[in-house]
């Protein structure tokens, strides 16, 4: 991993690998459904998401947890079901080059591959969190 991952809550941490491994972590057995359709279980280890926000004193008042990814895949995953995942280092066994977000539930192509980018967000009621999402492998796909 070249580059650190962001995590933005109250305070703003660069967690290189080190850093990264150097937190607690937990092993979940979790299917991800890839946006090109296979549906893939695998032993995920990595970084609770609860940990990740107390690592930035996230505050209490987060709705939502913003994901970017390396090539600008941009996600908003409710805090509830977020907090159910981790960012995760290795499946099944091997270390990923790039740390992956996994979440039970949540929509294959918004299982961020590469984040490099945590933040944890307010959003208001009003605000639909998809329609601030970039995917651009498949926006420019459509496009």
């Amino acid at each position: 991993m070249t580059k650190p991952v962001l995590v933005h809550g109250h305070e703003t941490e660069s967690l290189d690998w080190e850093r990264l491994d150097s937190l607690p972590h937990e092993t979940q057995t979790v299917a991800v459904s890839c946006a090109s359709g296979p549906r893939h279980e695998s032993e995920w280890v990595g970084i609770p998401i609860g940990e990740l926000l107390d690592v930035s004193e996230a505050s209490p008042d987060t709705t939502h947890l913003a994901v970017t990814s390396d090539d600008d895949c941009h996600v908003y995953v409710e805090i509830g079901d977020a907090l159910s995942g981790m960012l995760a280092l290795e499946q099944d066994g091997a270390q990923l080059a790039k740390p992956r977000l996994v979440v039970p539930g949540i929509d294959g192509m918004r299982s961020v591959k590469e984040v490099v980018e945590v933040a944890a967000v307010s959003l208001d009621s009003d605000t639909d969190p998809l329609s601030l999402e970039r995917h651009p492998k498949i926006d420019d796909a459509e496009a």
